[in-house]
C-alpha cells in the first residue's frame, strides 16, 4: 500500500472513529444463550482509551476489537513451525487445532514499528467497531461461585515490550451457580489483568469507577494492562510490569460491542473455532517480544476463581501527582533500556558495535587526563580536566558548611515547587468517566508548570551564581558563608543571568534533535560565562563574551568537562533515587527525599568545577599571552 495513501486512510478513520464514539448503551451481537448475552450486556464495560487525535501521535492508537481484524486479511499469514506460510489471509477454520510453533504474521516489525501497524490497523476499518468477547465461566475448585470475563484483543502492544496482538482481560465473580441466578443479584468482586498479574476490588470499592452497572476500564498507553482509574502506574515485577504505565487523561471512552462466546466447548466452532488454536497471535520474536496466546491457553480460562484469589493484587501503585526525581528517573530509565534493548534484539551487531565504539570512546578520554586531584586549598590555578573534576568535590568537601546550605537552597525551591504543583493538581471530583484523574483545576495545569519553571530556574541560577561568589571570595583571601555567597547572588544577578541564558539556550537546541550539535557548541562557548561575570563585576551579556574568549582555543576539553560536570549534577541524584525505587522497599516520598539531597549536593558540586574551569582557563590565557 501506498505510504502517503495509508497514512490518510489512518487520518480518515480516526475521524470516523471519533464520531462514531457515543454515550449510548453497548451494542451486543448475539452468539450465546439469550441469558448469558443479557448478562454480559447487563455490565457490559466502558473502555477508557488516551486520546489519540495525531496519526502516528501520542496517546492509544488502538482499540479493542474483534480477531477479524488480522483474520482474512490477505497481509496476514498464518506460519508454521518452519517458519513457512501455512495459509494467507487464514479463518478461524485454519487456526482451529494449531498449537505450539504457529503463529499469525502480522504486516510489520515488532521490534521496529514505526506507524506501520497503526497503519494496518485503521486501514483495516476495524477501529470503528470496537469489540469484546464475552464468555461465562465456572471454577473446578469453586463451584458456588461464577465468573463473568471480557476479553480485549488489540492488534499491537507497544509498550517497553513490544509484540503482535495482544490479548486483555477483566472478570466479575458472581455468588451464583447459573446464569439466571447472576442475573439477579450483583457482583461480589472484580479482577483486572495487569501484565502478568491482576488487581482486585469487591464491587462497592470507591476505586471502581461504573456507569450505572457497567464498570470503567482504563487500559495503559500501549500496554493495555486494565487499571481502575487515570493516573500513572509503577512496577517493577513481572506481575505488575516493569514501567510506568499511563492511564491519564485526556480521554475519551467507548462502549464497545459485546459477542458472547457459547459456553459449550461443542459451540466453539465456525466464527468461534479460533478459540481452539492455542499458536500465537503475533509474529515470532526474541525474548517477550513473542505474540501472545489467546483466551483459552490462560489460567482464568479454566480457573478464574482460584486465579483470582492467588493472583490478584488488592492495589496498584500510583505514581504521585508530580513524580519527583526518582519516579521520573525510574520511569525515564526502564522506557530507555526497554529501547536499548529492543534494538539490540533486531540489529545486534551494529548496537554493540556501537556500544563498544562508545566505551572504547569513555576510556580514551579518560585516560587521556590526569584524575587525581591538586590542593583543594588554592582555587585560582591550572588544572587538567579530570582535576578540575576530582577538586570540585575536594573544594565542597572544605567548604561544605558554606556550600551545603547553598545547594540546601535549591532544595528548597524544589521542594516548594513540588507542593505548589501537587496542590494545584489534585484530581477533580466527578462523574465523568473520562476526567476521574484531570486536574481539580485543570485550566491550571500549564501554568503549574511555568510557575514551577519561574521557581527551580532562577532558584537554580542563584546556587550556581552564590557558589561563584563563595570561590571569588576564596581567590582573593576571604571567606563569605552561605547567606552573604546567597545575598550577593541575588543583588547582583549577572551570574545568575548569564548561567540561565546559556542553560535554557541549551535545553532547547536539545529539545529538537538535528539542533543539538548547536546546544554541544554553545555548551563549549558559554560554560564558565557565570564565574566570568561573577568575579570580574561585569554584565552578563559580558560574562557571555568573556567565557566565548576564554574558551577559544579550548572548545572541546570545555566542552568535556562541562558534560561531566552536570551529568554528575543532573543525573546521578535521580537515578540513585530510581534505583533505590527498583532494588529497596523505600516509597516515592523517601526516594525523592534522598534523590534531592542528592542534587543539594551535587549541583553546588558542578557549579564548583564550573568555577574551578574558569580559574584554569584565566590562568592559561596569562600564560599564553
Amino acid at each position: 500500500m501506498n505510504k502517503s495513501r495509508a497514512r490518510l486512510l489512518v487520518v480518515v478513520a480516526g475521524a470516523v472513529f471519533m464520531a462514531l464514539v457515543s454515550s449510548g448503551a453497548p451494542a451486543s451481537a448475539v452468539s450465546g444463550s439469550p441469558d448469558e448475552q443479557k448478562l454480559a450486556d447487563m455490565y457490559a464495560p466502558v473502555v477508557v482509551l488516551r486520546e489519540h487525535t495525531t496519526p502516528c501521535g501520542a496517546g492509544e492508537a488502538f482499540v479493542p476489537v474483534s480477531v477479524d481484524s488480522v483474520l482474512k486479511s490477505m497481509d496476514v499469514v498464518l506460519r508454521g513451525p518452519d517458519g513457512q506460510v501455512v495459509k494467507q489471509a487464514p479463518t478461524a477454520a485454519d487456526l482451529a487445532g494449531k498449537g505450539e510453533g504457529y503463529y499469525l504474521d502480522i504486516p510489520g516489525e515488532p521490534l521496529s514499528p514505526g506507524c506501520d501497524y497503526e497503519t494496518y490497523f485503521w486501514a483495516t476499518g476495524e477501529a470503528a467497531k470496537p469489540t469484546l468477547y464475552s464468555d461465562v465461566v465456572k471454577d473446578p475448585n469453586h463451584p458456588d461461585q461464577l465468573a463473568l470475563q471480557y476479553w480485549f484483543f488489540y492488534v499491537y502492544n507497544d509498550w517497553n515490550d513490544k509484540h503482535e496482538g495482544d490479548w486483555e482481560m477483566i472478570q466479575l465473580l458472581f455468588n451464583a451457580t447459573t446464569v439466571q441466578q447472576a442475573l439477579t443479584q450483583s457482583p461480589v468482586s472484580v479482577a483486572y489483568a495487569q501484565h502478568e498479574g491482576s488487581e482486585v476490588a469487591d464491587w462497592n470499592s470507591p476505586k471502581l469507577h461504573k456507569d450505572g452497572n457497567h464498570v470503567a476500564v482504563y487500559p495503559g498507553e500501549g500496554s493495555h494492562a486494565a487499571y481502575y482509574t487515570q493516573s500513572h502506574w509503577f512496577g517493577k515485577s513481572a506481575a505488575a510490569g516493569f514501567g510506568c504505565d499511563n492511564t491519564s487523561p485526556n480521554s475519551v471512552a467507548i462502549k464497545p460491542t459485546v459477542v458472547v462466546i457459547p459456553t459449550d466447548p461443542a459451540a466453539q466452532t465456525g466464527e468461534f473455532a479460533w478459540l481452539n488454536y492455542t499458536g500465537r497471535w503475533g509474529q515470532k520474536a526474541p525474548s517477550f517480544n513473542n505474540g501472545p496466546t489467546g483466551p483459552t491457553t490462560k489460567t482464568q480460562w479454566s480457573e478464574p476463581v482460584t486465579w483470582q484469589l492467588n493472583e490478584g493484587r488488592t492495589s496498584a501503585t500510583a505514581v504521585p501527582i508530580v513524580a519527583g526525581p526518582a519516579a521520573n528517573a525510574f520511569c525515564a530509565a526502564t522506557t530507555a533500556g526497554s529501547m536499548l534493548f529492543l534494538k539490540v534484539l533486531a540489529n545486534p551487531w551494529l548496537i554493540l558495535g556501537s556500544l563498544l565504539a562508545l566505551i572504547a570512546a569513555i576510556v580514551l578520554i579518560w585516560k587521556s587526563t590526569k584524575w587525581k586531584g591538586t590542593s583543594s586549598e588554592l582555587v585560582a590555578q591550572k588544572r587538567l580536566a579530570g582535576q578540575i573534576v576530582d577538586d570540585s568535590f575536594g573544594v565542597f568537601t572544605h567548604r561544605i558548611i558554606t556550600l551545603g546550605l547553598i545547594g540546601l537552597f535549591g532544595l528548597a525551591a524544589l521542594a516548594l515547587t513540588v507542593w505548589l504543583q501537587s496542590l494545584l493538581l489534585q484530581p477533580i471530583s466527578t462523574t465523568d468517566l473520562t476526567r476521574v484523574g484531570a486536574p481539580r483545576w485543570d485550566w491550571l495545569a500549564i501554568p503549574s508548570v511555568l510557575l514551577s519553571l519561574l521557581i527551580v530556574l532562577p532558584a537554580l541560577g542563584i546556587v550556581v551564581s552564590a557558589v561563584q561568589h563563595a570561590l571569588a571570595s576564596e581567590a582573593q583571601g576571604e571567606r563569605i558563608n552561605a547567606f552573604s555567597a546567597i545575598g550577593a547572588a541575588i543583588s547582583r544577578p549577572a551570574g545568575a543571568i548569564a548561567f540561565l541564558v546559556m542553560y535554557v539556550l541549551v535545553a532547547l537546541c536539545f529539545a529538537f534533535v538535528i539542533t543539538i550539535p548547536v546546544g554541544l557548541w554553545l555548551i563549549s562557548r558559554w560554560a564558565v560565562a557565570s564565574p566570568a561575570a561573577v568575579v570580574e563585576g561585569t554584565s552578563a551579556r559580558s560574562g557571555l563574551s568573556r567565557s566565548a574568549l576564554l574558551t577559544k582555543d579550548h572548545r572541546w576539553r570545555t566542552l568535556a568537562t562541562t558534560i561531566v560536570l552536570w551529568l554528575i549534577a543532573v543525573v546521578l541524584g535521580p537515578l540513585v533515587g530510581g534505583v533505590l525505587l527498583l532494588l529497596t522497599s523505600l516509597d516515592f516520598v523517601q526516594t525523592n527525599w534522598i534523590a534531592g539531597i542528592l542534587l543539594a549536593i551535587l549541583v553546588p558540586i558542578a557549579a564548583t568545577g564550573l568555577g574551578l574551569q574558569y580559574f584554569d582557563l584565566v590562568a592559561r590565557s596569562k600564560s599564553d599571552a
